[in-house]
């Protein structure tokens, strides 16, 4: 496989010109920009191509996976090739550390088109858990229903109450949430919580929560089901305010005073924690 694409660790004139093919590319008409990385792709050994869908989504695939996705900015994350995306979303989660069993319920806030159940898949091919991707956005939650077996049948995002939120968009890209600084869309969505979707619900193996600064309110939501949860993934980095400031304070506090510890961290700021009676 070229290293042509993992061009993060090459040197800085190396890394400005591939940066900037990559955010040019983005502006160009679907199929010019199909075209144009298919080839390029090609010509430098590499196995990962990408087309459009009936849809009017994409689809990445490589010698050995696929996976559609709804945004031409989001192609690069699969250049190296789609296993190196599973691996590195795996290292930010720190699923090594959590032992997978069969029946497990995994329950994934901020679901986007379903990485974390592919990455599941990718690790453990045989396992036979339970999945619940909670993502609002109804192009991106058609995209989910498409990569993955999910449980939940209906856009949905998860808060401390059961209410409708404006919730904000950009509309090139897959970043959203219910703050409107920097984004351009705005919907109506229909928020839940998790202790209305779970009633008394064991063997829920991991919570991975991932709500743009919200997961406090989200975490306040769980309140019932805290002790059932195992393991909880948290993105805690800085996403509210204009990206200044974080909700791990809060959501660190509370997971300590009910029977959380934490285990590990990475240097994106996810956290992982383990519910201690369990």
């Amino acid at each position: 496989m070229s290293d042509y694409i993992n061009f993060h660790e090459r040197s800085l004139p190396f890394k400005v010109v591939v940066r900037t093919i990559i955010n040019i590319s983005v502006f160009l008409p679907l199929k010019i920009f199909i075209f144009f990385w298919n080839i390029s792709l090609k010509l430098i050994g590499n196995s990962v191509r990408v087309k459009e869908t009936n849809k009017k989504t994409l689809l990445v695939f490589d010698d050995k996976h696929e996976i559609e996705i709804g945004y031409k900015k989001r192609f690069e994350f699969y250049m190296q090739n789609i296993s190196h995306r599973f691996e590195h979303l795996s290292y930010e989660y720190m699923f090594s550390l959590i032992d997978f069993n069969d029946e497990d319920k995994i329950i994934d806030c901020g679901a986007n088109i379903g990485e974390i159940y592919m990455t599941l898949k990718y690790l453990y091919s045989d396992l036979n858990f339970q999945y619940f991707g909670f993502e609002p956005n109804k192009k991106d939650f058609e995209i989910l229903q498409r990569n993955t077996n999910n449980l939940i049948t209906r856009p949905l995002a998860l808060y401390s109450e059961i209410t409708k939120k404006e919730f904000f968009q950009k509309g090139n890209t897959a970043d959203s949430s219910f703050e409107s600084s920097m984004y351009s869309k705005k919907d109506i969505v229909d928020c839940v919580t998790v202790d209305s979707i779970f009633t008394n619900n064991k063997n829920i193996k991991l919570f991975k929560l991932e709500a743009e600064g919200f997961e406090y309110e989200v975490i306040k939501g769980a309140k019932r089901n805290l002790k059932y949860i195992e393991y909880i993934s948290a993105d805690l980095s800085f996403e509210l305010n204009n990206n200044t400031k974080s909700s791990f304070v809060e959501v660190n506090n509370y997971l300590l005073k009910n029977n959380f510890s934490l285990v590990d961290k990475n240097p994106r700021l996810v956290y992982l924690y383990k519910n201690n009676a369990l």
